[in-house]
This record gives structure tokens, C-alpha cells and sequence, in this order.
């Protein structure tokens, strides 16, 4: 069901159907809609599927984010599994484990590599949704001598976490009703629910945070591509995050040792030469 839904969104003939009832009958073009976000919202549960296996992944060898295979699976399908790393930050103590995931719009396009029946329209339409928004997700436990695992709630990570953005400003997280109706179904009808099915407690316990995507003065206040900085504090724990993001970014050649540097680099870390700058 799910291969019939997905094969069908790249089609021409579909396309030029949804362009047919422009002017056209209403409630027609209003169905052809509902059926497009449909098929996108099925499309995209598997990019959401594939998410939770790379959590469950990471979170089962702690801080290890990437096997042999997924190392393969890399090479072959662009920089996801990098990316994945490059956003995920995780504290792990002896009985405390913190998950802040920072998910900026380029990951949806990066992972989407994974399902190819995913277009880019379809991609483009999602992060249409989410850009107005910085997206946080966190889960928050603690586990007792005994094994048994408590989980922070919602409302109590809620009250504490912010955003400081590399000028430090500090943004909250925002309430429900400057949040509009697309970015909410999303993340209450496709992510909460797929977490949860997928990674049991811990998905159950995962919780969505959207923040302004933008400064007072127009900058965005987190932007993978550019250089910048920010930060998620949780209490008296901070989460940070230099950017660029390496895993976006074409790898360097350094000029003297002729080592492989991140793209995100200004100098290698082995012979200590400056890096060029990038293109």
C-alpha cells in the first residue's frame, strides 16, 4: 500500500491533474490537495522510520553513532548518517542520558535520499512548513540502580530549555498558539507517533520543541551552511554547535601534509597549515 501511495507522487500525468482543476471546481482541487499531503505524509513516515533506527542505533552503543555497515551506507547514500552525527548531541553518564536533536531543514533533504519516490516538491513543501521554526527534540532520563529508567516530562523540560544564539540572545521554545496548524499536524500526527511505535518509552518520551528560526533583525539563528554559532541550554547543561556543519560541506586537501580535513575546518589539525576557504 505504502509503494502504490509513494510511486504515485512523482507522476507527470498526477501532476498535470493537480494543475487541471485550477479555476476549476472547487471541491475537486480541495480533494486533489488532501490526496497530495496524503501521499506526502506516507512518504515521508518512512524517511521518519528510517530516523528512528539511526536513533536507536546511536543511543544503543551511547555516544558510537556508526557501524561498519552504516560507514558503507554513508558512502552510498551522500553524507546522511554524517549529518545525523553532526546534529544529534548526546550526554552520557554513569546514570543520566540527555538526547538534544537539532534538525535543521538541510537533514530532510539529505535523508531523503533514502526513499526515492520522494520528490523534490514534495521535500520542499515539508521544510515550506518547518522553516519559520528552529526544531529541538529532547529526551531526558535518568535510570536507578536497578535498571529502572524515569524520563524527564514535557513540561518540565519545557520550562527549562532555551536557545542562545551566537550574539546571546536567549529564545524560549513557543507556545501552542504561535505555532501554526501544518507544523503541528506534522509533528503530532507523523513524528510523535512514529517515535513512539518505534522506539517504545524513549520514543514515547521524545519531546518537540519549535523556537524562531529567526533574529529581531532577520538572521537565521541557527544556519548549517553558514559559519555562526548556537547553543540549546537544558538547566544548567549546554548543548552547542559550531557551524558550519562539516557533513554539508565538501572536504579540504591541506596544502602541506596533503590529509582529508572537514570541510568545516580553517585549519588541519595534523601540520597546523590554514585550510583554503571554500567556494
Amino acid at each position: 500500500m505504502v509503494n502504490e501511495l509513494n510511486g504515485s507522487t512523482g507522476s507527470p500525468s498526477r501532476a498535470k491533474s493537480r494543475e487541471s482543476t485550477k479555476g476549476g471546481n472547487p471541491g475537486r482541487a480541495s480533494r486533489s490537495d488532501s490526496r497530495g499531503k496524503t501521499r506526502l505524509l506516507v512518504s515521508l513516515s518512512v524517511v521518519v522510520l528510517l530516523l528512528c533506527g539511526w536513533v536507536a542505533n546511536s543511543l544503543a552503543q551511547h555516544s558510537s553513532l556508526v557501524t561498519r555497515a552504516a560507514m558503507d551506507d554513508r558512502r552510498r547514500t551522500t553524507n546522511a548518517l554524517a549529518l545525523f552525527q553532526d546534529t544529534q548531541k548526546i550526554l552520557q553518564k554513569t546514570e543520566q542520558m540527555t538526547l538534544v536533536w537539532w534538525i535543521p531543514e538541510e537533514f530532510w533533504r539529505v535523508s531523503s535520499a533514502y526513499d526515492p519516490t520522494i520528490t523534490e516538491d514534495q521535500i520542499e513543501e515539508l521544510i515550506k512548513v518547518l522553516r519559520p521554526y528552529t526544531l529541538i527534540i529532547v529526551v531526558d532520563a535518568t535510570s536507578s540502580s536497578f535498571g529502572a529508567v524515569t524520563y524527564r516530562p514535557e513540561a518540565d523540560i519545557r520550562a527549562g530549555i532555551q536557545i542562545k544564539d551566537a550574539q546571546g540572545t536567549i529564545y524560549r521554545p513557543l507556545s501552542e498558539d504561535k505555532i501554526d496548524a501544518d507544523s503541528k499536524n506534522f509533528l503530532s500526527i507523523i513524528m510523535r507517533p512514529i517515535f513512539a511505535n518505534t522506539l517504545g518509552p524513549m520514543g514515547q518520551n521524545m519531546h518537540f520543541f519549535l523556537f524562531p528560526a529567526k533574529t529581531k533583525n532577520g538572521r537565521n539563528i541557527a544556519d548549517a551552511k553558514r559559519e555562526g554559532a548556537f547553543s540549546v541550554k537544558l538547566g544548567k547543561k549546554e548543548f552547542r554547535w559550531r557551524l558550519p556543519l562539516g557533513s554539508l560541506l565538501a572536504p579540504k586537501i591541506c596544502s602541506k601534509c596533503k590529509e582529508n580535513c572537514s570541510g568545516a575546518w580553517n585549519f588541519c589539525p595534523w601540520c597546523g597549515t590554514r585550510l583554503p576557504k571554500r567556494i
